[in-house]
């Protein structure tokens, strides 16, 4: 109910400045003809009420506090439903890891819910599933989160739990000893793993293993050596007050609620921990393939891509928009053409990387080994054309209306709005940063676009890594040899409208190794799934498009129009 209620005043709030309809003219209906039978009722029409401009939709107020010990908190009241969800953010997250022990700030949060001075592990997991509540902790490259999800009656049981976990934890050995095993385990199975072992390539060639982002996961060698000892440390250096804010969203009362986070957390450890610094990478001079030979893989793994802004950089926001007229989702131009017109792959999208640092920004997905070399083609053009060409006016005014339409789902919870009140301390965002969003969406040109596309977007200067087969064949040359006949000038349209024509007994394209048709895009590294290099290839010359379009052939609009012809 708290969530319909919350969502109702949403939609009314964004619905507030809706015009008001004009009047509509009444058409008289003509008299029936004597001999034509009962006549048609005319339609009687009907005013579509014109939108307004979106208006922001503001989060609940933040009252901001310290304790005693120095822990910030956050504290939003949500009165709607008796709950509490809480957001413990530690700045420990992989990007502090000691450089001869990567993965250890996961680890160190795994091990938080194994045992304290005053509960087991079993007892830690029944104390907080016997009042119907949650205890999840999450890593990622600049925090640990320890998030709590409780009702309101069970806020002390849940504190002061909270507080055993970040202040006692013991580490016991038989648990690290059952925790390496888990995770030897899973880094087993993770060389399996296509995605696994895209996102490793990817981060170690983008950052290179000694700068903070580059520590991709942890090693079996890094599990052998691990000890209880490089545990306790990392804890007692970390897991200080100074070094942590608390974000509360729920069903409080401030004042009662003061008096029991300081019997709670108020006792943590006072002090605070040294910032890591997060260095600058050195710009890519040119473009590198490194290909990641997985044998019998059925599908190649692609992702392209460069390091690009920090999380609360100016930028942030117009970049935000290039990227989702991109690939941001099902309606963007890589989904439209690589998915529902080139059949490619099932989905094909282009992310940003959040980071302190400078994060990453990519385009990817998983295509049949065939059409790799088509996937990557189409995925450069792309590229090429949201860099060079700025986005016709339709295209952008639909890609910021479903920016500013879908955020306020964004926030229709009170866990959605913990995550948004902690990110803002995390990254540093302004208090009123989320307030304002919709309004700087709307203020996004196709100038602004386009000037950060071509500030954050490299395609000559790319990381582009594959996992696949290397020996597998892929196909090159014209896509059908209808394709091959037109003249050079045919549209998209009629290259697609072509193949598609072109019945099943077609003579198949030729084929190239895997390996051989990546070194037309550049100089090939060719990794085995623990990493390390098999061999080095150069490039070789730049091969054809097997389909050529013009930029504006490439909007989403253009991709629409041939889409819904070819259904016709």
């Amino acid at each position: 109910m708290r969530r319909l209620s919350f969502a109702l005043a949403l939609v009314l709030a964004a619905c507030g400045s809706t015009q008001t309809p004009a009047p509509v003219a009444v058409v008289p209906t003509p008299a029936p003809d004597a001999d034509a039978g009962a006549a048609t009722p005319a339609p009687v029409p009907v005013a579509v009420p014109t939108p307004g401009p979106a208006r922001d939709v503001h989060l609940p107020p933040v009252r901001a506090t310290t304790l005693g010990n120095g822990l910030a908190v956050q504290l939003v009241e949500y009165h709607t439903l008796p709950v509490l969800h809480l957001r413990l953010v530690v700045r420990a997250g992989s990007s502090t890891d000691p450089a001869n022990l990567p993965g250890l700030a996961s680890l160190t949060g795994d091990m938080l819910r194994e045992g304290t001075t005053t509960r087991s592990s079993a007892q830690i997991a029944e104390t907080i599933e016997f009042v119907g509540g949650s205890l999840d902790v999450s890593t990622s490259a600049d925090v640990t989160v320890l998030s709590v999800a409780v009702l309101r009656d069970h806020a002390e049981t849940a504190l002061t739990l909270l507080a055993d976990v970040l202040a006692r934890p013991t580490f016991p050995q038989v648990e690290i000893n059952k925790l390496r095993r888990r995770e030897t385990d899973r880094l087993q199975q993770s060389r399996n793993d296509p995605s696994w072992l895209t996102r490793r390539a990817f981060y170690e060639g983008l950052y290179g293993t000694t700068h903070p982002y580059g520590r991709f996961d942890t090693s079996p060698a890094v599990l052998a050596r691990v000890t209880r000892a490089d545990f306790m440390a990392f804890h007692r250096a970390r897991y200080v007050a100074g070094n942590m804010v608390l974000t509360v969203v729920g069903d409080v009362q401030p004042a009662a609620f003061d008096a029991l986070l300081s019997r709670t957390l108020g006792t943590l450890r006072r002090g605070t921990s040294p910032v890591v610094p997060i260095a600058d990478v050195p710009a890519r001079t040119a473009r590198q393939i490194v290909l990641v030979d997985r044998p019998e893989s059925a599908q190649s793994a692609i992702r392209i891509g460069n390091v690009s802004l920090r999380r609360g950089d100016p930028d942030w926001v117009p970049f935000t928009v290039a990227n989702q007229v991109l690939g941001g989702g099902v309606s963007s131009r890589l989904f439209m053409d690589l998915r529902e017109l080139r059949s490619l792959s099932y989905g094909v999208y282009a992310r940003m990387g959040e980071n302190v640092g400078a994060s990453q920004w990519f385009a990817g997905g998983q295509v049949r080994n065939a059409v790799t070399g088509d996937a990557l083609h189409a995925l450069f053009r792309h590229m090429e054309c949201l860099t060079t060409e700025a986005a016709p006016d339709p295209e952008l005014a639909m890609t910021r209306s479903y920016l500013t339409d879908s955020f306020p789902l964004s926030i229709e919870t009170p866990g959605n709005v913990a995550d948004l009140v902690s990110s803002m301390r995390i990254f540093g965002l302004p208090a009123d940063y989320y307030d304002t969003l919709r309004a700087r969406v709307t203020a996004v040109d196709a100038a602004a676009s386009l000037a950060t596309a071509r500030r954050y977007i490299q395609p000559d200067r790319a990381l582009v890594v594959v996992v696949g087969t290397a020996s597998a064949p892929v196909q090159v040359g014209p896509p059908c040899a209808a394709a091959g006949a037109l003249p050079a000038d045919a549209t998209f349209a009629q290259q697609l409208q072509a193949c598609q024509a072109q019945g099943p007994g077609a003579a198949p394209r030729a084929t190239q190794p895997l390996e051989e048709v990546l070194r037309t895009f550049g100089p090939v590294r060719v990794v085995g799934l623990d990493g390390r290099t098999q061999r080095e290839l150069t490039a070789t010359s730049p091969s054809t498009p097997p389909i050529h379009a013009r930029c504006e052939e490439l909007a989403t609009p253009a991709l629409q129009a041939v889409a819904h012809a070819g259904q016709h």
